[in-house]
């Protein structure tokens, strides 16, 4: 992740929770449903918020997650591997506090890495935890059209974004999917051209990055935001900033997952 400054956490905890709810809502995408008495503790800001999700791995008896917060990377290593639960990073879906509740969509293709196939086989009252990481997303009030790129990895971050704009903000979205059947609807501003493509046979993020390529774009534009596969986020900072001339500070970029590899820590 390189731009401008992500905005931290607001006092990040181990949140203790349990599934819910299990539901496939469409082909490639499944939606975790957990709940709480702990979730009241976190802060909801909105945006791409996005925290570490601690998860028991297959076999193992029980979860088990370090004891701090600020330090829990060197614990986990300290740990023996057979105890060690995984840790992926996601994105909030859905906030429901008055219920206690937060909605988590996975992502599950063939051959699923660890958290959708954690996903796949949770059932109702599996434990999980979490530790909110604030967000990425930051704008820092910059006047302008925002940019949205990303794949269905990131449809839960630029939904949230989308949800949170002003409803005065004007720009556009680019989501690319597997399959129109992946398509979401979702809140944003009347301004705010949300585009769909879908991607076919090609690979992960062409699709996408063919679709920024001949996009018109405001001179306006005042920040711009791309999540997904590793080589889609790159490659438009790359083209904002080397073919259009666009500040790489106005220009926040995340590889969430790498083609080949289950996950880009």
């Amino acid at each position: 992740m390189a731009g401008p400054e992500r905005v931290a956490a607001v006092a990040p905890k181990f949140i203790e929770l349990e599934v819910l709810e299990n539901q496939q809502v469409s082909p490639h995408i499944r939606r975790v449903t957990l709940g709480g008495d702990e979730v009241s503790a976190m802060t909801p800001q909105g945006y791409d918020q996005w925290f570490r999700f601690f998860m028991r791995r297959e076999g193992q008896d029980a979860l088990r997650i370090p004891k701090s917060p600020s330090t829990w990377f060197p614990q986990y290593l300290a740990m023996r591997s057979s105890q060690r639960p995984w840790i992926r990073n996601y994105t909030v879906r859905d906030f429901r506090l008055d219920d206690g509740q937060l909605d988590i969509d996975f992502v599950c293709h063939e051959d699923p890495g660890p958290g959708a196939a954690w996903a796949l086989r949770a059932e109702r009252g599996e434990r999980a935890v979490l530790l909110d990481e604030g967000l990425l997303y930051n704008d820092d009030g910059l006047e302008g059209d925002v940019l949205m790129v990303g794949d269905e990895s990131a449809l839960p971050a630029i939904a949230g974004i989308c949800g949170s704009l002003d409803e005065a903000s004007r720009g556009v979205a680019l989501i690319e999917v597997g399959h129109r059947d992946d398509i979401q609807e979702f809140r944003s501003p009347e301004r705010v051209d949300v585009r769909w493509i879908e991607r076919g046979s090609a690979r992960a993020g062409d699709a996408a990055l063919e679709e920024l390529r001949g996009l018109s774009i405001a001179s306006e534009l005042g920040y711009a935001y791309s999540a997904g596969e590793q080589l889609l986020a790159t490659g438009t900072r790359r083209h904002l900033v080397r073919d259009r001339g666009m500040d790489k500070q106005r220009v926040t970029f995340t590889g969430y997952w790498k083609l080949g590899k289950a996950y880009v820590s």
